[in-house]
Parts: structure tokens; sequence; C-alpha cells
């Protein structure tokens, strides 16, 4: 009975240690994988939803209530760092005008959450600050890359526009000309006019060897 009791106190205890080790196992697999690119939709989708959460935060931390505001916190820091690896890693899907469009929106939205992650810090007590402090750091973060992305970014899009312009400028110069009549044509002495001279009276002279009268 005893062995049969220690060896059940052995299973629980790996068990547990199983468990806890889950999630770090799974967030350094899910650390080490290449991120899924994403378009500009999924760019717009992602800052509204991590609006959101950020207004949910604030509701719970006016509140007092940390557990729901450490619920909202993870779920922003979540949809934060997904999007900011995948422009770390330049996983996005789209031309060079939504590259700059999705970065740009990135920059904004991080700036106004860091507003809104200080405010928030001194109206909760001090045991929630540090959720507070992780998400905004985790702001940062995203602030960071997308303004180190965005100056090569609008370069890229202004050298875009660049050739799109000549290209509508070449378009424009290789049309061809309005076609007309050639040269002469339904001119006198043109192409279709009457011979030179044919249907107009000759100019009267003297007979030919006849002097004129004096």
């Amino acid at each position: 009975m005893k062995s049969l009791a220690e060896f059940n106190r052995v299973q629980v205890i790996l068990a547990l240690a199983a468990v806890a080790f889950l999630p770090t196992a799974l967030w350094a697999q899910e650390q080490g994988e290449d991120q899924p690119a994403v378009t500009l939709q999924e760019v717009k989708d992602r800052l509204k939803e991590n609006k959101k959460f950020l207004e949910e935060a604030r509701t719970r931390g006016k509140a007092g209530d940390a557990p729901g505001l450490q619920v909202a916190l993870d779920n922003y820091n979540r949809g934060m760092e997904g999007l900011d690896k995948a422009l770390r890693q330049d996983q996005f899907e789209g031309d060079e005008f939504a590259s700059v469009d999705a970065l740009e929106r990135v920059e904004k939205a991080t700036r106004k959450h860091g507003e809104i992650l200080a405010d928030l810090l001194n109206k909760v007590p001090e045991q929630a600050k540090p959720a507070i402090e992780g998400a905004m750091e985790v702001s940062q973060r995203g602030r960071t890359t997308a303004l180190a992305k965005l100056a090569n970014a609008r370069a890229q899009r202004d050298a875009a526009r660049v050739r799109h312009e000549q290209a509508g400028q070449m378009g424009a110069g290789n049309r061809p000309a309005t076609a007309g009549p050639p040269s002469g044509v339904g001119q006198p002495g043109g192409v279709g006019g009457p011979p030179s001279g044919v249907g107009q009276p000759a100019k009267a002279g003297p007979p030919s060897g006849k002097p004129g009268p004096h």
C-alpha cells in the first residue's frame, strides 16, 4: 500500500510539472516560428481589437478588477506582439503604398496606446501596475518597429510612384497621331486638285510673227 501511495504521489508531481512547463514550451515554440504574413486589412482589424482590449483594461482597472485588467492586457499583448513580429520579419502582403499605410497606422495607434496606459498607470493599485508597465513595453516595441521600418518603406513608395508616373508619360507619348489627309490633298496643284492651268482661260497675246497694232 505504501509503495502504491508513493507511486501515485510521484505521478501527481510529474503531471503538475508537465502542466507548469507546457505554456513555456508552447510560447518558446511560437516565438521560434515565422509569423504569417499580414495584409493591410488585417493590420486595421488587429489595431481595432487592441483598442477594444485597452478600453476594457481601463474600465477594469478603474473598477479595481485586477484579474479582469490582467486578462484584457494579456489579450492586448498577444495581438500587439504578433503584429510587431510580422512587421519585424517583413511579413507584409501588399504593395509599397499599403506597406506605408500599415506602418503609419501602427505608429499612430501605439503612440495613443502608450498615452492611455500611462494615464491608467496612475489610477490603479500598486499590484496592478506591473501588468500595465508590461503592456507599455509591448506597445513601445511595436512603435519602435514601425518607426524603424517607415523611412525605407516611404522611400520604396516614392520610387514606385515615380515609376508609375514615368510609365504614364511614356504611354501618353506613344499614342498615334490623329490621321488626316496627306499633305496637299484637295489643294490646287495637289493630289485630288485640278492640274495646274486646267480649266483656266489662256491669256490673249499677239499672234506669232505678227506685230501688234501701232
